[in-house]
C-alpha cells in the first residue's frame, strides 16, 4: 500500500498516440498532486514550439487530437507550477522505499539516438508547416514509446508500451538488449509490446530479459488490420502459457441495418461507422517481499486467457 500510495500520483505518458494519450489531461486535472513524465525530445523549447504551433491550427480543425490533449496537461502544469519530468533510457522516474527495499519505476526508453532524431524531426515539421494551413504529420511515435522496467521487491516486470523493434541498433528493443544500464534480473512479468504485433517481437527479449513461462499481457487493435494476429499468439504461447488478452478481437462485420435506415443513411450522405467495443481487465498482484511468490491473476469483463 505505501509504494503504490507513492507512486500513482505520478502520471507518464508513454507516447504520443491517441489509445495512449486521450483523456490523459482530464486525469491529470483530478490528481491535484500530481507529476507528469513523457519521453521529449533534447530541445525542450522547440519541442514546445512545435506543440503551440499545431494546437494554434485546433481553430481550423487541422491539428492533432493527441497535440491537443498534450497542451491541455501543459496548461495545467504550468498553473501549478510543476515541470516536465523527462523520461528517457535508464532513467528511474519514480521510487519508493518499503521494507528496506528501493522500488523503482524506470524507463528503458527512448534511447539518445531516438531523442536526436526527434529534434531533427521537429526542425523539419516547423519548417515544412509553420505557416501553411497541413496538419502536422509526424513520424510513428512507437520508437519514441516509453518502455519501463520495474523494480518490485525481489520481483521485476517489464512494460513494453508500443516499443517497436527498429532496424537501428541504437533504438528500440535492439538498444534495450545491448545498452541497458539498469535491468538486474530477470522479469517474471511482461507487458506485451503494440497489441502484440509482429514489430514489437523480439526473440531475445524472452530469452534474455524474462524468466520462463513469464506472466505476459497485451491489448488488442480492433481498429483496420487486427492485432494481434493469430500466427503471433502462437509464436507468443510458444514462450508461455500465461498469455492473457484484455479483450478478445472484434469482428469487424457491421451488424445489418433495417433497409429503410440503411437508404435513409445513403441518401443523407453521411458516412456512418459501427463503433465496437468490449472492456476487459487483467489484475496481477504479488507480495513483492517474498522471492518465492507467484504472480496471481484476476480477469474481470471480457478479458481471457489465450488458448489457441
Amino acid at each position: 500500500h505505501q509504494i503504490f500510495r507513492s507512486i500513482l500520483p505520478d502520471i507518464l505518458c508513454t507516447h504520443w498516440h491517441d489509445d495512449h494519450l486521450l483523456g490523459i489531461s482530464e486525469l491529470l486535472e483530478k490528481c491535484t498532486n500530481a507529476k507528469f513524465s513523457m519521453a521529449r525530445p533534447n530541445d525542450l523549447k522547440k519541442f514546445l514550439r512545435m506543440v503551440k504551433l499545431d494546437y494554434q491550427k485546433s481553430k481550423a480543425k487541422v491539428s492533432n487530437s493527441s497535440t491537443i490533449e498534450f497542451n491541455r496537461c501543459l496548461d495545467i502544469l504550468e498553473c501549478r507550477g510543476i515541470p516536465l519530468k523527462h523520461a528517457q533510457a535508464n532513467t528511474t522516474l519514480f521510487t519508493a522505499t518499503v521494507n528496506n527495499y528501493r522500488n523503482e519505476v524506470i524507463a528503458l526508453s527512448p534511447s539518445d539516438y531516438t531523442l536526436q532524431e526527434f529534434d531533427n524531426e521537429i526542425s523539419t515539421l516547423i519548417t515544412e508547416f509553420g505557416i501553411s494551413s497541413k496538419q502536422i504529420i509526424t513520424k510513428s511515435p512507437n520508437a519514441k514509446s516509453v518502455a519501463l522496467f520495474l523494480k518490485l521487491g525481489e520481483h521485476r516486470a517489464i512494460l513494453g508500451s508500443d516499443l517497436e523493434v527498429s532496424t537501428n541498433d541504437y533504438e528500440g528493443w535492439v538498444n534495450i538488449l545491448d545498452h541497458n544500464l539498469v535491468i538486474d534480473k530477470s522479469a517474471s512479468l511482461f507487458k506485451i509490446p503494440h497489441h502484440g504485433s509482429e514489430t514489437g517481437y523480439h526473440k531475445r527479449v524472452w530469452d534474455e530479459l524474462l524468466l520462463a513461462k513469464p506472466i505476459s499481457k497485451l491489448t488488442p487493435w480492433n481498429k483496420n488490420s487486427k492485432l494481434p494476429q493469430p500466427e503471433m499468439l502462437k509464436r507468443y504461447l510458444a514462450h508461455t502459457p500465461n498469455l492473457y488478452m484484455t479483450s478478445p478481437t472484434i469482428n469487424s462485420v457491421p451488424k445489418k441495418r433495417n433497409r429503410k435506415v440503411e437508404k435513409d443513411i445513403k441518401n443523407s450522405k453521411v458516412k456512418i461507422s459501427e463503433v465496437k467495443f468490449e472492456f476487459g481487465i487483467v489484475r496481477s498482484r504479488i507480495n513483492m517481499f517474498n522471492l518465492n511468490e507467484v504472480w496471481q491473476t484476476e480477469l474481470h469483463n471480457k478479458a481471457l486467457l489465450v488458448n489457441i
